[in-house]
């Protein structure tokens, strides 16, 4: 399985900032990517998408065969963050 990390810890570091129950259950946000990573090792094989906390994972098969996966903020916590209530 191929993790992306540039796209892993930029999410993590914006998940971290924009989702207020983030410091609550971590304490940096490299503990956040390490989630992250856990969750792409547990659900991703057998699944296209994983979405939890405020982020979403992307699972696709490359060119070669292997298993690429991307991260990204869920719209949702995009909106919430930009447009609080």
């Amino acid at each position: 399985m191929n993790i992306d990390n540039y796209d892993f810890e930029k999410t993590a570091q914006a998940v971290f900032v924009m989702n207020p129950s983030a410091p609550t259950q971590y304490d940096r946000w490299e503990d956040l990517m390490s989630f992250m990573v856990s969750m792409a090792h547990t659900y991703m094989h057998n699944n296209n998408s994983f979405s939890t906390g405020g982020f979403n994972l992307t699972a696709f098969d490359g060119l070669d065969g292997e298993r690429q996966v991307r991260a990204s903020v869920s719209g949702s916590l995009a909106y919430s963050y930009l447009f609080p209530k």
